[in-house]
């Protein structure tokens, strides 16, 4: 299922339209979906698989029960919160956080990512295993959040 999401103030209303796995020349897509896993803000996919590669769309600070924006601007909250959130995807097909290969990090304050880094310490302790990460300023997000990730994870 797609789900197309639209702020009504804090929360989210959800609309599921049908989404079907595509054929091109290069080979199978798969969309993910998950009830586990938060639903995108756009209109995209939770995540997309082809072959062994999967693309986690952008992660927010928000509950995937709830659909409540969580942190209210403390980066530490949020970005525990978005670190909890790609875990769903990744399980979803079989493949755990170990598989991350790349990460965005976008953040609008560019200030606070030794806080995030802090965080992202926790749920990835070997820096030898550590995915590669770009960090990015941003001058707004979505829902007045301070934090956006978006990863890609390799099956082997």
């Amino acid at each position: 299922m797609k789900v197309r999401r639209h702020v009504q103030g804090n929360a989210y209303a959800e609309l599921a339209v049908p989404v079907p796995t595509s054929m091109t020349a290069a080979g199978l897509h798969r969309a993910i979906h998950s009830d586990r896993f938060l639903k995108p803000v756009a209109s995209c996919s939770q995540a997309l698989q082809r072959g062994s590669m999967l693309l986690i769309t952008g992660q927010l600070p928000v509950d995937t029960v709830t659909h409540l924006k969580l942190g209210d601007g403390v980066i530490t909250l949020e970005s525990r919160q978005v670190m909890r959130n790609p875990q769903a995807v990744p399980e979803e097909v079989g493949v755990g956080c170990e598989h991350l290969v790349s990460a965005t990090v976008y953040l609008t304050d560019i200030d606070t990512l030794d806080n995030f880094d802090a965080i992202w310490q926790g749920y990835c302790p070997d820096p030898q295993a550590d995915p590669s990460r770009a960090v990015v300023q941003v001058g707004a997000l979505v829902i007045g959040i301070q934090l956006e990730i978006s990863a890609i994870a390799i099956k082997d």
